[in-house]
């Protein structure tokens, strides 16, 4: 029997990156790209390269083309750590998963290394085949756990410095409110998570460059170092701020003032700039945005915005001014509900 799942790419809407910082964001799905897997039984276990897997290329200049594109990790690392992971967890519960062996195949057309959780959705798509396969229920591994799961594949098996905001909305889907702030009172295990109707939101799009691809490791590790070891006030006065807009978009789109939303999120980047040393050419989305009507922030660490738009031919406008840019542009549409099965 194959099982496929499905993972979207993703966009914070308010609040991001204060998640590392225990903060609070409001973060989406959105169909535009998305990453599938597929897994069946198999006699031994194999992890399938993908066309981001590659080791043989004609000449030098294709080699570095694909790596400007996809960098150096494909992502076979990201599913076998993700299975040294899930195990990890099912033995410490004492979960007894069945003897089978699987084959994991994968693709991904969520742009590589711009902010929309490519890395997380390849993963949570696996991830959630895998809870097929093995038969496993939110019974088995609770819902707001699942995404832990997600992020220690990257932060305790591969090394990686990242955030739960990725995570959890790839295994929730749609609008999701997320409060990193008390995760003590969960076990230390998770945060609190409050899933809203997309319908409260106004119309967004999402601007993306891939010539800005880069690991967002390096940028949060070094905030990290200036909240965490100097205890930077400016550092942890944004951050805490950032947290305080989230509370402040929840309450306006619950009383369906949607109009306050973009307002919020041109602070929210504001705060973001008042901390971070961001580049000219990251900054430059925002700038495009601004200068035409719309209210703009980044859709994660860089290298995507996301941001309003009053309607159609707004969109139209926006859209033509990035082109010239050499920007690409796509309407959100929010991924309703968790990742189901793939075609």
């Amino acid at each position: 029997m194959l099982i496929r799942r499905t993972a979207y790419a993703r966009s914070g809407l308010v609040g991001n990156p204060s998640d590392i910082f225990g903060g609070k964001v409001i973060s989406l799905l959105f169909d535009a790209f998305r990453a599938h897997a597929t897994v069946y039984e198999s006699p031994r276990l194999i992890v399938v390269p993908s066309a981001r897997d590659r080791t043989t290329f004609d000449d030098a200049e294709s080699l570095i083309r694909y790596r400007r594109r996809f960098g150096y990790y494909g992502g076979i690392r990201l599913i076998e750590a993700l299975i040294v992971r899930l195990h990890h967890y099912c033995r410490t519960r004492g979960i007894d998963l069945p003897q089978r062996n699987f084959t994991v195949e994968y693709r991904s057309d969520i742009p590589f290394g711009v902010g929309l959780g490519g890395s997380s959705a390849i993963i949570t798509a696996v991830f959630l085949a895998l809870m097929d396969f093995y038969e496993l229920t939110d019974a088995d591994i609770p819902k707001p756990e699942q995404p832990a799961i997600v992020l220690e594949t990257e932060t305790e098996e591969l090394g990686i410095t990242a955030g739960p905001q990725d995570r959890v909305i790839a295994v929730y889907g749609g609008v999701v409110a997320m409060d990193f702030s008390g995760a003590a009172r969960n076990g230390g295990r998770h945060g609190d998570y409050r899933p809203l109707p997309p319908e409260l939101l106004p119309p967004l799009f999402v601007a993306y460059d891939e010539r800005l691809s880069k690991s967002s490791g390096a940028v949060h590790n070094a905030m990290r170092y200036r909240a965490a070891i100097e205890h930077d006030p400016a550092v942890l006065d944004a951050m805490a701020g950032k947290a305080a807009l989230v509370e402040e978009a929840v309450a306006a789109l619950l009383a369906g003032r949607r109009d306050q939303l973009g307002p919020i999120m041109d602070r929210d980047f504001d705060l973001r700039r008042s901390v971070y040393d961001l580049p000219a050419d990251q900054v430059r989305m925002i700038d495009i945005a601004r200068r035409h009507g719309s209210h703009a922030k980044f859709a994660g660490s860089g290298g995507a915005a996301i941001g309003t738009c009053e309607d159609d031919a707004h969109l139209d406008r926006i859209t033509r001014a990035y082109a010239e840019a050499g920007i690409s542009v796509v309407p959100v549409r929010v991924a309703r509900h968790p990742p189901g099965a793939g075609p």
